[in-house]
């Protein structure tokens, strides 16, 4: 074997005894070697401060491996191998997940913040949030939900616990929250689980309870109670409140669920379009038909059509997707797939697709992979970090057993434990003549390489493949079960590389809110 063979077997924790020996006798006799295996690791260091996604917990991060920055300070083979091998754990320790999250943004509508970019589902962590214009719902962790409008600034402290500073808010408190604190200029209010509603202007607050009981405690008087219909102000000449200023829950649940159908029904409009790109090789909008008696078609909606390039879902089951109307497939089981079969042979691609990640479980999570792993034959999924992985090999026959030339390109971590459970969009491209693979989510570039051993005019093929799954693992392979743990509900194969602008657009296009 060469060297950067014997370099990648042991990143890939495969190298032998025999191997191993041979590895470190090469890099105690030349430096030139040493530098190369320093380049190598640090090609394939992850972003190891970032949590790792595991079984629905995050991993301790891994101790950091050699990087080109460290050369100086190796003088000799013998602590290049010690930093290289002693400190390089392959099986790192597991440590439960934590967040520091205190609520989260459930459900926004013409939301626009001005601090910092948030959309439905985030989670929250103390610190102040400006809404200038819209609807924002935040539950806290204790259960109290508020609904804020625009403009409005609210400061969120705990889970128990937060401050008004301007605009106007309604909270519900149900029993389970009882004792949540609001803040908001000259006054604190003490729910005893009820409903209310606080509008904050100049400075000056004003507070109406639609139900319950809230106890007001301000700068000048002795602790209110205040009960239904009851309001307050926090001085004689204030902001007024009335009832039929603010949103209920149900108004609020209901223009959702407008904007909701018209973003399916835009989206529906955009996709006939789409579907006509000429380099696109399938596009499948997994649109559960009623009249399939069999219920596992998955059309390929490419213009002109090319049915044989359709999927069949094995095991998989039809859920909801994006929207209350659009329909997906959920992969939970080891069985669970889209079979394909794609012809061609091609000199570019483009993947892209919506997931829902409920939990990345295992080392390696499909989201495209081709039966076996022959050459040209492209790979897609999420690696235990939670970073997008994109491989493809190249190998000669005259190969080694053990040679390495499979070329692979990660991303930083994008999957932790805030962001799954919700819709996002992923997408790569590679094209043969540059090697180039840039790598992204929700419309924003997270990984851009290029392969030490990429080599240009190479072909790309699919063949036999399947979305969420391997199909046929290769032989002896030490992580065979690969099926995603979660939901697809859009997914577009080009022959050619996507620009930014292009793939900023399919997300835009097909975010959900």
């Amino acid at each position: 074997m060469n060297l950067d063979s014997l370099i990648h077997a042991e990143i890939d924790g495969e190298i032998t005894p025999e191997q191993h020996a041979q590895l470190e006798d090469l890099l105690r006799a030349d430096w030139q070697a040493r530098q190369r295996y320093l380049e190598l690791v640090d090609q394939h260091a992850r972003l190891l401060q970032q949590p790792t996604v595991n079984t629905g917990r995050l991993q301790k991060a891994k101790s950091a491996r050699p990087s080109r920055g460290w050369l100086p300070a190796l003088t000799s083979a013998a602590a290049i191998l010690a930093c290289a091998f002693i400190f390089w754990p392959h099986h790192p320790s597991e440590t439960e997940a934590t967040s520091n999250g205190v609520a989260m943004l459930s459900q926004t509508m013409d939301a626009k913040f001005t601090t910092s970019a948030l959309r439905s589902g985030d989670t929250l962590k103390p610190g102040t949030i400006q809404l200038s214009h819209g609807l924002a719902q935040i539950e806290f962790f204790s259960g109290a939900t508020a609904v804020i409008e625009g403009s409005a600034e609210i400061e969120i402290l705990s889970a128990w616990e937060a401050r008004c500073l301007s605009g106007r808010v309604r909270v519900h408190v149900p029993p389970a929250a009882k004792g949540f604190l609001m803040h908001a200029p000259g006054m604190k209010l003490e729910d005893l689980g009820t409903e209310f509603a606080l509008n904050v202007k100049d400075n000056t607050s004003a507070v109406h309870v639609f139900e319950g009981e809230v106890i007001a405690h301000t700068n000048a008087e002795p602790p209110a109670s205040l009960k239904q219909g009851m309001s307050l102000s926090s001085a004689k000449t204030t902001t007024s409140v009335s009832p039929q200023d603010f949103l209920s829950i149900s108004e609020l649940h209901g223009l959702v669920k407008q904007r909701d159908t018209q973003r399916f029904a835009d989206w529906q409009q955009w996709s006939l379009t789409a579907c006509k790109d000429p380099r696109l090789i399938a596009y499948y909008t997994f649109k559960h038909l009623e009249d399939d008696r069999w219920d596992r078609l998955v059309k390929n909606v490419t213009e002109p059509r090319q049915p044989q390039r359709a999927g069949g879902a094995v095991g998989a089951a039809w859920t909801e997707g994006r929207w209350p109307e659009k329909t997906a497939l959920e992969f939970k089981r080891p069985g669970d797939r889209v079979r394909l079969n794609l012809d061609g042979t091609y000199q570019a691609l483009t993947l892209a697709c919506w997931v829902k990640v409920d939990s990345v479980d295992k080392k390696y999570n499909s989201l495209l992979l081709t039966d076996g792993y022959d050459n040209g034959e492209p790979h897609w999924q999420i690696y235990e970090d939670g970073s997008l992985m994109f491989s493809v090999t190249y190998r000669p026959a005259s190969a080694a057993k053990n040679a390495k030339y499979n070329q692979l390109y990660y991303s930083k971590p994008v999957f932790t434990a805030d962001s799954l459970g919700r819709w996002h969009h992923l997408a790569v491209t590679y094209d043969n003549t540059h090697g180039e693979v840039i790598q992204y989510f929700d419309g924003q570039p997270v990984g851009h390489e290029i392969s030490p051993l990429h080599q240009p005019g190479r072909d790309i093929v699919f063949g036999p493949c399947e979305i969420g799954n391997w199909g046929l693992p290769t032989q002896g392979h030490q992580f065979p079960i690969r099926n995603l743990n979660g939901a697809i509900d859009e997914f577009a194969i080009y022959s050619a590389v996507l620009s930014a602008a292009e793939i900023s657009n399919l997300y835009d296009h097909g975010k959900p809110d």
